[in-house]
């Protein structure tokens, strides 16, 4: 059906969009950014792998071609261009990406040869503070087979699991044992103080987790949400200081573990077994645990306890949480707005069906809004338009 497309009043969408790479800008087209699962035309567009990020979210292409959407201001989208754009931007440059990141106002990626790259306006981007609307290579230690961006850091692992971080580092996020005002920085990739070795990693804001060869994890930088547990013993911070760990800390999870997802405040594990167990801030129940408090240990999520599952992953967002099912369905709780139904403006503990059932191959949760990959490839969005991260409205 072709409709007139009409000015969104709302910043909130809690039907889902999918995104578009192109579209007419006569007065019918179909309805893009609207409660509506229909699809939108995108020619030749799908994606093998998505990321949403603070107020952006991007894409690579089966033939590793990146694009972005959303908030570009400072160079975020990679296009040359330092603008908001609802549409779906070709990153710049002959790449072939296997793997991206959107973080706060930049992004980085990872090539098929293990090579990364970054732009935008952040500290991770190579020649910062000068801002890079365009890729610019990050020079590694050794070629990266994995990477984690956060709000203002990012991680990437080598062939033998040895971590390295660089950016950010005020809460000790980076892992190399240093904190505070006077190393605020770590410029390049940098080991992580530890002897664990990684199969996989994941950068929140103001701290990092990681997942062991043994099926362990540990996390480091600030602990005011109790993400590194009790275990904390330094104090980091830019004016008062706070209890954070600058080193790697073991995190109790009750069984092995599969892979980790660091959010804004909280983070979630996938289990060998399928199960998801989450902590930290819960106050719009992005953990799924019911109880007062800020568990300082890995719960139960109640995506587990209703027997959603088994699991294939899991992703933590600002306020929100999302995981994906065997069966291809997505579940997500926490503040509604975000977890893609009609309720919006309640906060649920319980797990909801997203997207209408929609049957997805891949799920990313950003600051205020979460991506899905179906088994097209299309890319579905949901939760808050603000500067486009959802794409067309």
């Amino acid at each position: 059906m072709r409709v007139t497309v009409k000015r969104a009043v709302a910043s909130v969408v809690v039907g889902v969009l999918t995104v578009v790479a192109h579209a007419s800008l006569g007065a019918q087209r179909p309805v893009c950014g609207t409660r509506t699962t229909a699809a939108c035309t995108a020619p030749g567009l799908t994606f093998q792998a998505i990321s949403a990020g603070f107020a952006h979210s991007c894409g690579v292409t089966p033939d590793g071609v990146a694009y972005c959407w959303g908030d570009g201001r400072k160079g975020a989208l990679g296009n040359g261009r330092r603008q908001v754009s609802r549409l779906p931007q070709r990153v710049i440059g002959q790449y072939a990406f296997v793997e991206v990141g959107a973080g706060g106002d930049f992004t980085c990626a990872r090539t098929a040869d293990s090579q990364v790259f970054c732009w935008g306006g952040e500290r991770p981007v190579p020649g910062w503070p000068e801002l890079s609307d365009v890729p610019r290579a990050v020079t590694l230690p050794k070629p990266a087979t994995a990477m984690a961006v956060g709000r203002r850091h990012v991680c990437v692992l080598d062939s033998e699991g040895i971590a390295y971080c660089w950016g950010w580092n005020v809460d000790g996020e980076t892992g190399g044992g240093t904190s505070g005002i006077d190393a605020a920085m770590v410029a390049t990739p940098t080991p992580v103080d530890t002897d664990a070795r990684f199969k996989n990693l994941s950068a929140g804001l103001g701290f990092t987790c990681g997942v062991t060869l043994e099926g362990t994890v540990r996390c480091w930088g600030t602990n005011i949400d109790r993400i590194v547990g009790e275990q904390a013993a330094d104090r980091c911070g830019e004016i008062t200081p706070i209890p954070c760990a600058t080193r790697p800390v073991a995190v109790p999870v009750p069984e092995l573990a599969s892979t980790v997802s660091a959010g804004t405040s909280h983070a979630c594990v996938l289990t060998v077994s399928g199960r998801v167990f989450c902590w930290g801030s819960n106050g719009s129940g992005q953990v799924g645990a019911y109880g007062p408090g800020v568990p300082s240990v890995p719960v139960p999520s109640e995506v587990t306890i209703k027997r959603q599952g088994p699991f294939l992953s899991v992703s933590s967002g600002g306020v929100h949480s999302c995981a994906l099912t065997t069966s291809r369905r997505v579940y997500c709780w926490g503040a509604y707005d975000f977890a893609g139904n009609d309720q919006a403006g309640a906060e649920a503990l319980a797990p909801t069906l997203a997207a209408g059932g929609t049957q997805f191959r891949a799920i990313s949760a950003g600051q205020l809004h979460a991506c899905g990959l179906d088994i097209k490839g299309r890319v579905l969005c949901w939760g808050d338009t603000i500067n486009g991260a959802l794409g067309v409205r």
